[in-house]
Order: C-alpha cells, then sequence, then structure tokens
C-alpha cells in the first residue's frame, strides 16, 4: 500500500503542478536551459484560435476577440463572460496508447507503478508541457473591454532517457487586461478602419524545477513533511511586467479585413528570487501563510529586479466573413506571426519562413447553435468544435504544437476543453 500511496501521489503532483522540492539550480532565468519556457510572453489559451490553427486576427463577435487584438473592441457591443475555465492536456494520444490509465484504473500496487512509469514515459525529451488550467472573466462594453485571467501551467524539461530525472516547472500568472477600440468610417457601409489599444498588468510565479526523483525520495522520506518543504524551503520566483498591445483592421467590402497587431510592448518582466513561498507572502503580502517559525530573519529576495527580456513583434492577418445569412456563418482566416522575422529573406529561405509562420483557420458557425473548426498551424492540423445552448458554451480543440528548435523536431498534441457561460 505504501507504493501505492507514494505513486497516486506523484500522479497527482505532476497533474495539477504542486511542487513540492527539487535539485539545486542556482539560475532560475531563461539564460539556464531548464527555465527557458518562463521567458515566454503571456497568453491565455483561446480553444477557439487553437481549433482554427491559431488563426484569427480579425475575427470578431467572441467575448475573448480584443486579447487577440484590440482593435476587434471597435463596435463590439455588450458582452460577459463569467467563468470560462479551459483545462489543456498535453501528450493525450501518447497517454492513451501507454496503457496508462488501464493500469491507474485496476489500482493494484504493480498496475499503479507500471501505470506512473508508462505516464511518465510519454514526456519527450526537450521542452514540454503537461498541463494548464485557465480561468478567465470577460466583459465588453460599447468600445470598451476588461478582463482578468489566471492560468496554472506545468512545464517539463527533460535532459536524458531516464523519466526520474525529467525536470518540473510549475507557474502560475495573473493578469488584467482593459482595451479601447473606435471605428473611423472611410465609406459608409463598404470600408472602415478599426484601432484599437490595451494594456495588461501580468503577474508571474514560478517555482525552482524538481525532478521526479528527489519527489519520490521526498515522499519515502516519512520525517518529511511537505508542507514545511514546499512553504518555507523552495524557492519562489516571481515578477511582474506592463505590456501594451496596439492594432489596427481594415474592414473591405464582401467581409475582408486586413489586420496588423504590435504585441508585447514594454512586455519585459521585473523578477526577483525569494528563499520561499512565505517569504514572498510576507514581502509582498505583508503576512506569511503559515505561522512557521523562519530560521532566516529577511524575506526580502535574495536577488531582485532582475529582468526577463520579450521582444515585441508584428502579427499580420487576413479574414474573410461574409454575410450570407443565419443559416451559416462561414469565416476563413490567415495569419502570419511576427513578420518582422522574414525581412531580408529572399527565395527559399523566404517560402520556408512563410510556411512555418503562417496559421491558416476554417470556421462554419451553423444555425447559432453549432460551430465547427479547422486549422494548419506550421502544417499541423487542428480540429475544434463548439456548441451553445442559451447562456451556456461548451468548446474542444486537438491540435498539434512544435516545441523542437526546427518544424518536425518535437511535435506536441494536446486536446483543450472549455467551459464558459453567457457569452460566447
Amino acid at each position: 500500500m505504501k507504493v501505492k500511496n507514494i505513486f497516486i501521489s506523484l500522479l497527482a503532483i505532476v497533474s495539477i503542478g504542486a511542487p513540492l522540492v527539487a535539485g539545486v539550480v542556482e539560475d532560475y532565468s531563461p539564460e539556464n536551459a531548464v527555465y527557458q519556457q518562463v521567458g515566454e510572453s503571456f497568453v491565455g489559451t483561446s480553444v477557439r484560435v487553437l481549433g482554427m490553427g491559431g488563426a484569427g486576427l480579425g475575427v470578431r463577435g467572441y467575448y475573448d476577440s480584443f486579447l487577440m487584438n484590440p482593435a476587434n473592441l471597435a463596435k463590439s457591443g455588450f458582452k460577459f463572460s463569467f467563468p470560462a475555465v479551459t483545462v489543456t492536456a498535453y501528450n493525450p494520444k501518447a497517454i492513451l496508447e501507454s496503457g496508462a490509465i488501464d493500469d491507474f484504473q485496476e489500482g493494484t500496487d504493480s498496475s499503479m507503478v507500471s501505470g506512473a512509469q508508462k505516464f511518465l514515459g510519454t514526456i519527450k525529451l526537450g521542452y514540454g508541457d503537461v498541463l494548464t488550467t485557465d480561468v478567465s472573466t470577460t466583459v465588453t462594453l460599447g468600445s470598451l473591454g476588461l478582463a482578468v485571467q489566471a492560468q496554472e501551467r506545468l512545464m517539463s524539461y527533460k535532459e536524458g532517457a531516464d523519466s526520474l530525472t525529467t525536470n518540473l516547472i510549475a507557474q502560475v500568472t495573473t493578469a488584467a487586461t482593459a482595451g479601447l477600440g473606435f471605428r473611423i468610417n472611410i465609406i459608409p457601409g463598404s470600408i472602415s478602419i478599426d484601432l484599437g489599444v490595451s494594456a495588461q498588468a501580468v503577474y508571474k510565479a514560478y517555482y525552482k524545477a524538481q525532478t521526479v526523483s528527489s519527489i519520490i525520495n521526498m515522499m519515502q522520506d516519512n520525517t518529511a513533511d511537505p508542507g514545511t518543504k514546499f512553504l518555507n524551503e523552495t524557492p519562489l520566483i516571481a515578477g511582474y511586467a506592463l505590456p501594451i498591445s496596439a492594432g489596427v483592421n481594415v474592414n473591405l467590402p464582401v467581409g475582408l479585413t486586413v489586420s496588423m497587431v504590435a504585441k508585447n510592448l514594454n512586455g519585459n518582466y521585473t523578477m526577483s528570487t525569494f528563499d520561499s513561498v512565505n517569504d514572498w507572502a510576507e514581502e509582498v503580502l505583508g503576512e506569511r501563510l503559515t505561522n512557521d517559525a523562519d530560521t532566516d530573519s529577511s524575506s526580502a529576495p535574495i536577488d531582485a529586479n532582475w529582468k526577463i527580456e520579450v521582444p515585441w513583434r508584428m502579427d499580420a492577418g487576413l479574414t474573410w466573413a461574409p454575410d450570407i445569412g443565419s443559416l451559416i456563418r462561414p469565416v476563413v482566416a490567415v495569419d502570419v506571426p511576427d513578420v518582422m522575422q522574414m525581412s531580408g529573406l529572399q527565395g527559399e529561405d523566404l517560402k520556408r519562413a512563410f510556411f512555418e509562420q503562417t496559421r491558416l483557420g476554417l470556421s462554419a458557425r451553423l444555425l447559432s447553435l453549432f460551430d465547427f473548426r479547422f486549422g494548419l498551424n506550421q502544417g499541423y492540423k487542428s480540429l475544434g468544435v463548439g456548441f451553445d445552448l442559451l447562456v451556456f458554451h461548451i468548446d474542444a480543440a486537438y491540435y498539434t504544437q512544435e516545441y523542437g528548435a526546427s518544424l518536425g523536431d518535437k511535435p506536441i498534441d494536446a486536446l483543450s476543453l472549455r467551459f464558459s457561460l453567457f457569452s460566447r
């Protein structure tokens, strides 16, 4: 039974991203390969966009449209979503094929050990994600938009074939976004320009990387107190950024829209490293989370105000959303993120860069109840569906993302499910 409890605990830790203990890692910045993913800009999970291959800069009419392009706020009207909850699991195909779920369902000591080994074996070499959970509330009123988001993200970094050496990095990010858009009519009813800007306050915190073997060792140590380890002995790295985005939509006849969005202006993070979660709480919140005695009289950061640099980028998109009635509403979107990367390229290099960066998305809304989506992201296919029933909305997307240095190096599939109330 002890072995069974150990591996049940291991599975729970991997599933919810609760950090407990880790090996010694002195550099917690993205300069350290283990932590490279923490340097990414914050992007909430949009199941709708992922089902369309990541395309949709000019797609309006959804509560989260302005988070992708603030120009979509122009004439957006009233929308309210509370709450929107999204869960994303990575490597679902490999997990199902491994037989890990069957082993866990069997419930014996030996099957639990086997299931844990199979599950850990699905984590590939290099960078990856294990699980993300998003919760958000969004409201738009006229041309004003407000959103509050929170995301838990469990990342992985694996250097060798031994699954026990896999590093797990748990990160929590919160973001508050305010945006404003307005429309300039050039030829009323035919050609117009939408302009929008949004400002975001982002706060992220992540824990010192931990290996699977260190988690097992702690669980096997009957004298270890996970609460003490987690709250008083596990370093926490936390900080903020204040990025700005600005977008423009040029609306043309027959439902065509050309979009340009500058993202992550002023997007660098100012970070600090704390000895523990309690030290962070005392320094930032003014009160420790527990009454445990602090062996270190100082709660000040051990490394304060260092930077994570996040470069700004320019995204471009073309959207076609013809108005052919309420029976079916089709949308075709083609986006090219970070178009500035292609400047100076010619010939085959330009063709390859365009293919690797282009996102293609198709969607069709039927009877104002069902959504069917298809996309291509760097050549990887994605599928999405949505169902609306009065104030209840359910969306799902199955897609593949590239985590390697080059296209085809490390594709990882993912399944995202979202449930939301009120506006879609």
